[in-house]
């Protein structure tokens, strides 16, 4: 039976409207999270620390540290020491960006816009912005914001900055910051009725001869503070005129901290997530302060818990470019963040009493303050010796006559025991962090005991073992030992690692996690040493199989313990160990090492290293590493800054006293003891005292040459110029001297007996 046609067509109309009602619901509905989820309120300052904070100088700051989670700031900009203006550019631009830097290097007072409406001096953040290499784009988190509709309110004159569009405009709303805590506490409960987004400038604590200074700008601020402006704390006055007298940092936090509690105290009746972030130093470079309550953009609440982030992986820890993906994620704009080189900033799990969490924040604050008054003097020392090491080794390695008689024999002993411990040095500085030095009362004294005491242990197993016996035995141990402490270290959160004078340091906001550039040089040549020394007696038994096998297992767990995301994370490393690696393989295997092969290999480490890229690349932006960021860096066309960035480094550092005479001097005595001293025409080995060495020991000369190619490849790979063959060299150098010596002292199987002939060679495949 046939329908009427009527009904037909008021039922298809009534679908239609249906639909087209539906979609228009959709596409101009306010997305849920606007109405459900809270707004966003950031209270920055610069220069705070958290042993500014005590019950009664700051309550507010005290108070956030019971009810919620807090952390550490590494508040590095494009300078190891950042300025206040710094630090909000990093939240406008979700990246490192700083301020011109003055003649004399004081920092800018900030001031609030003037009549045009500009923030002053943006011309010059964003000249200082493109003459870097980071890529920054100053008024990044404004457009946003624009571009969103999301409704904002920034108040001070560091919040222009951070809330300002690629012109300077502040986006929103700006008000100077009020003089009372009643007034601000006001402001920002008004500011939170209709803004997703608050920014309170809580202002900038300078040390003492630090004090930040005004500049000329364009535009020109208001020439006259209205009425409500906010009064910086004056100096004393003095009965004498000629004395120059600051506000002390604890005056300078009381004013920031009734700042702090009035932002609160507006932002409770809304339910705001609110972070407190000091952004910059205060003059002297140090972590700096951080704490949050409410919600985290994963919905778990800031509460007793330390802070953390995938920048950093470190419990207690987050950076400055953290607070961007933070805000963006936070008022539901978290697909602008996933291209920033931050991350969110996240509460880690429920930890002990806020007592104990705040004792542990300070704890890391020392640390990080207190290894950086060691490391410099630590490399110092370790060139210093290094060099009287080498000129001690050229002399007594190369006297002829016969190593019973005195005074040589004497002088062999103390200079392999030397050796060994020098090459043990390294790996001793960070198992230092094993014991806290940094809480004694003399910490710098309780440091070198403690590197001391490691260096003695790690020499005296070296010596005593059955090991001691073999030429590279004892060279071995010092090389295994330092080889177990770095790859143990990288799968279990590089403890050691952070914050030991060979590695990388919190404050210097370089790495965080994984493998540094020096742990990897180190990794490098005791990883091919103790290759060595394993194979060498493998193949004196003729088991040249077992041999290879050894040399290229090893290699493989390097590789993928150095370049893994989640171990050690290294984009530079990988390259390198593979080439030296499968160089020393061929050679153990008895076949010949050909430009071919060489260059197969160097493909083939490419693709590893890629492939380790991508794969940190397709987990999602907030689990990504170093690898899968610097392949998103290249997909955004920022890989030419990057490696202009790197270059620019190794420029830097090519120059530095320190690493020059450890490289210089270790490739002269290697030289000298793997060539000889004066090598006939045609011949490569000299006929000096060490001529027998390489004879006695014939992977000797593959494994330095292996040694000396990874040692190049993270050279040209790495962003520490020199720095990576240096510390290599460092290790590798007193191992061949210790070998050396005990050859020279007439070790079972140090050269006296008959030479073991070379592994066999097969003809290079015709290319």
């Amino acid at each position: 039976m046939l329908t009427p046609a009527r009904p037909r067509a008021s039922v298809l109309r009534g679908a239609v409207l249906t639909l087209v009602l539906s979609l228009a619901g959709i596409l101009f509905a306010t997305p849920a999270h606007a109405a459900d989820e809270p707004p966003v309120l950031l209270v920055g300052m610069t220069g705070v620390r958290w042993d500014d904070v005590t019950t009664l100088t700051t309550p507010a700051l005290w108070n956030l540290s019971r009810e919620g989670s807090v952390g550490l700031v590494a508040a590095r900009s494009v300078a190891s020491r950042s300025c206040p203006a710094d630090g909000w550019l990093a939240v406008s631009s979700g990246t490192r960006a700083a301020d011109v830097r003055a003649d004399d290097g004081t920092c800018r007072t900030l001031r609030d816009p003037g009549e045009s409406g500009e923030v002053p001096g943006w011309d010059d953040y964003v000249s200082a912005a493109e003459a870097e290499s980071y890529g920054a784009q100053p008024g990044f988190l404004g457009d946003m914001l624009a571009e969103s509709g999301t409704p904002a309110t920034g108040i001070g004159p560091g919040a222009a900055i951070a809330l300002a569009d690629a012109a300077g405009i502040p986006v929103g709303t700006h008000e100077t910051l009020p003089t009372t805590s009643t007034a601000l506490t006001r402001a920002v409960r008004e500011a939170l009725d209709g803004s997703r987004l608050v920014v309170v400038d809580a202002g900038s604590l300078r040390d003492p001869g630090y004090a930040t200074a005004t500049r000329p700008s364009t535009p020109q601020p208001t020439a006259t503070a209205p009425d409500d402006a906010l009064e910086e704390p004056s100096p004393p006055e003095v009965s004498t005129p000629d004395a120059i007298v600051e506000p002390s940092r604890a005056i300078q936090a009381q004013v920031i901290d009734a700042r702090i509690g009035a932002a609160i105290a507006g932002a409770q009746r809304s339910g705001a997530t609110v972070l407190v972030v000091s952004l910059a130093d205060s003059g002297r470079t140090s972590l700096q302060l951080a704490a949050a309550t409410g919600l985290a953009p994963n919905g778990e609440p800031y509460v007793d818990s330390l802070l953390t982030s995938g920048s950093t992986r470190q419990a207690g820890l987050i950076q400055t470019v953290d607070v961007t993906p933070t805000l963006l994620d936070g008022i539901g704009l978290d697909n602008s963040a996933a291209s920033l080189s931050g991350a969110v900033i996240l509460p880690g799990p429920p930890t002990g009493t806020a007592t104990a969490r705040v004792a542990e924040i300070l704890d890391i604050q020392r640390h990080a303050t207190m290894v950086t008054r060691v490391s410099g003097v630590y490399s110092a020392r370790l060139v210093l010796v290094q060099a009287v090491l080498f000129i001690a080794a050229a002399i007594i390695l190369t006297r002829t006559g016969r190593s019973d008689r005195a005074p040589l024999r004497p002088a062999l002993r103390v200079l392999r025991i030397s050796a060994l411990a020098l090459a043990a040095a390294p790996v001793a500085s960070f198992l230092t962090n094993t014991i806290p030095w940094w809480r004694s009362d003399m910490p710098v004294a309780a440091f070198w005991w403690v590197l001391l005491g490691w260096v003695a242990v790690i020499t005296a197993v070296a010596v005593v073992g059955p090991w001691r016996r073999n030429l590279l035995g004892p060279a071995g141990v010092v090389a295994g030992v330092t080889v177990a402490v770095l790859v143990v270290d990288a799968c279990t959160g590089s403890t050691l690692v952070i914050d030991s004078p060979m590695g990388a340091h919190r404050v210097l906001a370089a790495r965080f996690y994984g493998m540094s550039n020096q742990a990897f040089a180190l990794l490098t040549a005791a990883g091919l040493l103790l290759a060595v020394a394993i194979a060498d007696p493998l193949l004196r038994r003729g088991r040249r199989g077992i041999a290879t096998a050894v040399v290229a297992g090893l290699g493989l767990l390097i590789v993928i313990v150095d370049g893994a995301p989640g171990l050690g994370s290294d984009f530079g490393g990988p390259p390198a160990l593979i080439l030296a690696f499968a160089m020393l393989t061929i050679v153990v295997s008895g076949r010949k090492v050909s430009w071919r092969s060489v260059a197969l290999i160097g493909l083939v480490g490419a693709v590893v290293v890629g492939g380790f890229a991508v794969l940190d690349w397709m987990r999602p932006a907030a689990d990504r590493t170093h690898l899968g960021r610097f392949f998103a860096t290249v997909l955004d066309g920022g890989l030419w800054d990057v490696v202009g960035r790197k270059i620019a480094v190794n420029l830097r550092v090519l120059t530095s006293w320190r690493y020059l005479v450890t490289a210089i001097g270790g490739i002269a005595l290697t030289w000298l003891v793997v060539v000889g001293g004066r090598p006939r025409r045609g011949e490569m080995m000299g006929q000096g005292p060490l001529a027998g060495l390489t004879r006695a020991v014939p992977l000797l000369r593959p494994a330095v040459a292996a040694i000396t190619a990874a040692l190049t490849v993270g050279f040209l790979m790495n962003d520490s110029g020199i720095v990576v063959p240096a510390t290599g060299i460092a290790l590798a150098v007193p191992c061949l001297v210790a070998a050396a010596a005990q050859w020279r002292l007439g070790a079972p199987d140090g050269g006296l007996a008959e030479p073991v002939a070379e592994p066999a060679r097969q003809p290079a495949p015709a290319d």
